[in-house]
Formats: C-alpha cells, sequence, structure tokens
C-alpha cells in the first residue's frame, strides 16, 4: 500500500479533529479516515455527534451505534475481502461512538460533584436539562469529553472526532472558553450569596414579579442551580484545563473538510486564524465532492450514436460542469496562498486534498471503504 499524506497525518497524531460546516460531507470523511486507520492496523475509533444518525446507515450496522464502543471490525473484514486494493497484512479495529450528550453531561456532574446527593440534586434541576440542552458550546464541550475520556483508557491508537454540526465552524473551538466563561460570570457569584445578606426589599419586589412571569418555583430552581454549579466550578475548571491542554498537545491535529467553491475562502482564512491562535495544531484541508475528475472523463461526454436532440442536451451539460471546475480553479487558487507558512508535525507539507464527487450517495460500509481508499491513493498536493 503506497504511503500518502492521508496515512502520513495517521502515523503522525493520535487524534485527528475534523472540522467543518454542515453539509461538506464531515461525517463521511471522518468515518472513512477512521476506516483508513484500521486498514493500517491500527486501533480506530470515530467519535461523532450526528442527530440524523447518517454514520451509523453509512456503516451498515444493523444496530445503534450508542455512547459505548460499537465494534465494526467484523464488518470492515468482510467489506475487505472482496475489495481488490487491500493489501495483505493484520488489519486493526475499527470502533464508533455517537456520544449521548445528556448522559456524558450527567456522568460528568457525577464526577465532579463532591458527594452524591450534590450530584442528584443538580440533575434532577429543572434548570439543568435546559442547560444541558441549549446553553451554547455545551453540545461541543461533551465531544470533548467523551474525547478525553477515550484518550486516558490508552485503548486506541487513532481517535478522530466528527465536530457537532454546525454553522460555526469555529463553536467547536470556543466550547471550553464559554463553559469557563459561565463559571466566571457575576451572575453565578450573585446566585450563591445567601438571600438574607443580599435582597433588599426593591431586589425581592423585582424577584417577586420574575417568579409570576416564569412560573412557581423557578427562581428556587435557578437559585439551586446557581449554588449546585458553585460547588463544583473549581473541579469542573480543572477539566477544562486539561481539555485545553489535550487539544494544544503534539497528538492532536486538526484538519479542516470544505467545499470547492469561493464562499469558502474566509471560513478557511478565519479557522487557519483561530485554530493557531487557540494554539492547536493545523494539519490541512480536505476539499470534498470536486468536479474536476467528471470534467476529464472524456468517455462520459461522447455524442456518438445519440440523436441530434442528445448531443445538444450533452454539450450544454458538458459546459455547464466547465464552468463549476472553473468556479473550482478560483478556490483552489485562493486555497493555497492562505495554507502558506503552515507545517505538519515534524516540518511535513500541510495536508491538501481533493476528493471527487461520487455517483451515489454513501449509504454502506463498502461505499465508505471505497472512500477510504480514495483518501490513500491520493498523493495530495506538494503543499503551498
Amino acid at each position: 500500500m503506497n504511503s500518502s499524506q492521508i496515512d502520513q497525518l495517521i502515523q503522525e497524531r493520535r487524534i485527528i479533529v475534523t472540522c467543518g460546516t454542515g453539509g461538506v460531507g464531515k461525517t463521511t470523511l471522518s468515518a472513512s479516515l477512521a476506516i483508513r486507520a484500521a486498514v493500517l492496523g491500527k486501533r480506530a475509533v470515530v467519535i461523532t455527534i450526528d442527530p440524523a444518525k447518517r454514520l451509523a446507515t453509512s456503516l451498515g450496522f444493523d444496530k445503534r451505534v450508542g455512547d459505548a464502543p460499537a465494534d465494526i471490525t467484523p464488518h470492515l473484514q468482510e467489506a475487505l475481502k472482496n475489495h481488490s486494493e487491500a493489501a495483505p497484512g493484520s488489519l486493526g479495529k475499527l470502533h464508533a461512538i455517537m456520544p449521548d450528550t445528556q448522559g456524558s453531561f450527567e456522568k460528568l456532574v457525577a464526577q465532579l460533584a463532591p458527594n452524591s446527593a450534590l450530584a442528584q440534586s443538580l440533575m434532577q434541576n429543572p434548570i439543568f436539562e435546559i442547560f444541558a440542552r441549549e446553553f451554547s458550546g455545551a453540545n461541543e464541550y461533551m465531544a470533548l469529553e467523551r474525547l478525553i475520556s477515550l484518550h486516558n483508557t490508552g485503548e486506541y491508537d487513532t481517535i478522530i472526532l466528527d465536530t457537532p454540526p454546525s454553522r460555526n465552524t469555529l463553536a467547536f473551538l470556543d466550547a471550553p472558553q464559554l463553559l469557563a466563561r459561565l463559571f466566571e460570570e457575576k451572575l453565578i457569584q450573585w446566585l450563591v450569596v445567601p438571600t438574607n445578606q443580599l435582597f433588599s426589599i426593591g431586589i425581592k419586589k423585582a424577584l417577586g414579579i420574575l417568579e409570576k412571569l416564569t412560573g412557581s418555583g423557578f427562581m428556587t430552581h435557578l437559585f439551586a442551580f446557581g449554588q449546585a454549579l458553585f460547588d463544583v466550578r473549581i473541579k469542573f475548571l480543572a477539566r477544562l484545563k486539561d481539555v485545553t491542554t489535550l487539544l494544544q498537545s503534539q497528538d492532536v491535529g486538526f484538519i479542516l473538510v470544505t467545499a470547492s467553491v469561493p464562499e469558502a475562502i474566509p471560513e478557511l482564512q478565519h479557522f487557519v486564524d483561530s485554530v493557531k491562535d487557540h494554539g492547536f495544531h493545523f494539519d490541512g484541508l480536505l476539499i470534498n465532492r470536486t468536479l474536476g475528475g467528471l470534467a476529464d472523463d472524456q468517455s462520459e461526454w461522447r455524442s456518438a450514436g445519440k440523436s441530434s436532440e442528445q448531443a445538444k442536451q450533452l454539450g450544454r451539460a458538458r459546459q455547464l460542469l466547465q464552468a463549476l471546475v472553473e468556479r473550482e480553479k478560483v478556490s483552489y487558487d485562493a486555497f493555497k496562498p492562505l495554507l502558506e507558512g503552515s507545517r505538519r508535525l515534524g516540518g511535513g507539507s500541510i495536508l491538501y486534498e481533493k476528493l471527487p464527487e461520487l455517483a451515489r450517495d454513501i449509504h454502506s460500509l463498502e461505499d465508505l471503504l471505497y472512500v477510504a481508499f480514495a483518501l490513500g491513493r491520493s498523493s495530495g498536493e506538494s503543499g503551498p
């Protein structure tokens, strides 16, 4: 099996974090990266928070992939039997995880709370449920919690983290800081001060109005939630520091999955700058669903044997495709300068891969295996 830039990256990093906005094929490529690592003999796992459960469908797994690692290795072994590019040698392991965000949050609280009574009190508080579901950064942070717990077990050589779907690529990067700021807000400090020391008649009246507007017991639950958060504050901030330290380590690399459109140029620039500002390691760019290969395939555009009307329609389709390919080239020309100065661990060239548009959607492990080998075949660019 020839070594590619992807293979080198898998050898260099223990954890690869794939980022990108929704709809660019990030989940598919994350699963394919894990498969590629397993084919290279690694003990690999892919973690994804995906409400549509596309990963389970794509893996062809007949049971729901959940919070516990699901062993996909037997299915991968079967799929490899009929694959022409499969090289002899020992296959590693392949697992998949879809973390239960609510369950992960509850486990974290149980670990951080000084006693089980406080943990139960916090988790049974109605405000906790709203916080776990709605607070900005909570979903992203739970993916990081699952990541660090798997990292600490030492059971995997390669961990692929498919970041949660988001319109904002950077929501994932900012999750630890968002949660840290929650504990530093004066509101939390204000909530835990005993009421007999704090409230004037005016404040009591204001809270009475809030109680009427929000329903009976709301303010009581809010104060109890604030007190419980304060009690786990020190341990939680220490945990956040551990997460950030891991993300900044040499074990972890970040790649951006994007489309070959000019609109992705600002996203790439912002992402590269932000990853570096956070002290993380930017490893490269995967440009998904490119059309150049379709335009180059002359067999698809032969008009011999077709009616004049069919030939005319074929010509129009080819003109449209060529226009789209030219649009892609504008993106390529703009992408490269943005990557200048970036180098991978050990001084290697930054990853810059173009992956072709497929003729069909990804629905099975065999389809993902095809993408995994396409990653391995691609030699990539020499770097900007």
